[in-house]
């Protein structure tokens, strides 16, 4: 009799969404693969956390690779994996070799024993691509101003030592990487920071992401600006934006006030007349833009008056309030 088999949530084994990236998926895997190891669950929880650490596993090796992923993502929640035969299941799909994957469940068999009697994965062009990695950048404002070269130290990928890469090792999982096939190590490169550098744009460098075993061509790293907060500016794009504060005989009359910015401090004029709000523009101080220009800083105009004051001072307050139409 063909019994139907359950459908087996692999985003939700591994805690991502959907439209989770490889790289997201692989996080995941690493972090539950590491809490779930039976090495790391002795006693009586270890029998548990061998069946957590399988579902794990099963779950990385659809996911990650893009022709199960994407033959898995066909069927979708609330479906139904495709019926055993009244012979059970294939005896050629666990026979061994690079279709090993004995221990895996009866959903997973259903899906991919035509893939398992054909060596499981299907085999490829030429050497495989490395996986791009994306990394965060921190940057000051005054780093982005100068842009050119930085030397910056970050966690990258390596193939794991242990395996060569492969993921697998006698039959089953690398135990050193997990079956990820790679390992973290601190490394530090030289970024190229461009003239114009806005907050959440990323910077390529080829080469730098994960590796490939075997020969193929390593990954890229994909490095995301983030600029940091500022005691004196606010951003928006390449303009910025800081207070002067001014006194009220200078918002009447004008005059000059210091103003600050990225390269130092310089006094700007302040027109008769300014009302506290008024953005005074100051061009080409503030960030790179493309082309070699830059924008602009805008000082917002803040009023404020003495902290101390004598009689004098106090009857030209007087004189003023009485001098309001």
């Amino acid at each position: 009799m063909t019994m139907p088999i359950d459908y087996k949530d692999y985003y939700a084994i591994l805690g991502v969404q959907k439209d989770a990236s490889a790289e997201d998926i692989k996080q995941a895997y690493r972090l539950l693969a590491k809490r779930h190891h039976p090495d790391l669950n002795p006693g009586k929880n270890k029998s548990q956390a061998e069946d957590k650490f399988k579902e794990i596993n099963e779950a990385y090796e659809v996911l990650h690779d893009p022709e199960k992923k994407v033959k898995y993502d066909k069927i979708g929640p609330g479906s139904q994996a495709a019926p055993e035969t009244d012979g059970g299941p294939s005896h050629e799909f666990r026979s061994g070799g690079q279709g090993d994957f004995s221990g895996f469940s009866d959903f997973f068999e259903s899906l991919y024993a035509d893939a398992g009697r054909q060596g499981f994965r299907s085999p490829r062009p030429g050497p495989r691509r490395g996986q791009d990695v994306e990394a965060e950048l921190p940057l000051t404002l005054e780093e982005a101003l100068r842009a050119g070269e930085k030397r910056i130290s970050i966690m990258a990928p390596v193939l794991c030592p242990a395996c060569a890469g492969a993921g697998r090792s006698n039959n089953g999982f690398c135990p050193v990487c997990g079956g990820v096939g790679e390992t973290q190590r601190r490394k530090t490169i030289t970024a190229h920071l461009p003239q114009s550098i806005l907050d959440g744009m990323k910077l390529r460098l080829r080469g730098q992401g994960s590796p490939a075993p075997g020969q193929g061509e390593a990954g890229d790293l994909f490095l995301r600006i983030r600029l940091l907060p500022h005691s004196l500016y606010k951003v928006s794009g390449s303009d910025l934006e800081t207070p002067v504060t001014i006194m009220p005989w200078t918002a009447a009359l004008g005059g000059e006030s210091p103003v600050p910015t990225l390269e130092g401090t310089i006094r700007i004029k302040i027109p008769a007349g300014s009302h506290a709000g008024r953005a005074l523009r100051i061009p080409g101080k503030g960030l790179g833009k493309k082309g070699g220009s830059r924008g602009d800083l805008f000082a917002v105009v803040r009023i404020d008056i003495p902290d101390q004051t004598d009689s004098r001072m106090e009857g030209l307050y007087k004189a003023m309030r009485e001098a309001q139409p």
